[in-house]
């Protein structure tokens, strides 16, 4: 299983064989950390140029919508908050905007590539998208589901991609279910 949370940023973990990918330095599952844009020229909170969460986060999908913004002059409910927020983005998206709609298709492509390219290493039996963005729901998951076929190995195509179900409640599930597995 992969999975990713968008939320401030881009978390992730990797799951074969039922074990959690760690890694030889700890770092399994940095998918918010994969390279996807290598023409980027601001720097990620890692200190690296062109990584997932500058794009896929809450604050990427914001910093998209802005440059989107910047580049058009075209009319849209994005121009009405002065302080645009991912929600904005995703309320208006949902509605049939159609800068929202162009700012998470450049998302959508982003994140259901870099899917693609984690899945071609993993072959994973589902992909779970959980996090503060993910309430955005099933027209988030069909934008990423889109792209994640147009990119993904033949074999890897019909992988579902699935809202996680435990929300914010997810890490005390995991954390109980680490300490049972041990006794």
């Amino acid at each position: 299983v992969i999975l990713v949370t968008l939320g401030t940023g881009v978390g992730g973990g990797i799951i074969v064989d039922g074990k959690i990918v760690g890694g030889a330095h700890g770092a399994g599952g940095e998918i918010g950390h994969a390279a996807v844009n290598h023409e980027e020229k601001e720097a990620c909170n890692c200190g690296n140029c062109g990584c997932l969460e500058q794009y896929a986060s809450a604050t990427g999908i914001v910093r998209v919508a802005q440059r989107t913004l910047a580049a058009t002059d075209e009319q849209t409910v994005l121009r009405k908050f002065t302080k645009l927020s991912a929600k904005n983005v995703l309320d208006a998206f949902k509605e049939g905007d159609k800068v929202a709609c162009d700012v998470m298709a450049q998302v959508g492509e982003m994140l259901g590539g870099t899917l693609a390219m984690f899945a071609c290493v993993t072959d994973p039996e589902a992909i779970v998208i959980g996090g503060g963005v993910s309430k955005a729901g099933q027209p988030l998951i069909d934008c990423i589901q889109k792209y994640y076929e147009k990119y993904a190995f033949t074999a890897c195509k019909k992988t579902p991609i699935i809202l996680a179900t435990l929300g914010n409640d997810a890490g005390i599930y995991g954390s109980a279910r680490m300490v049972i597995k041990e006794v």
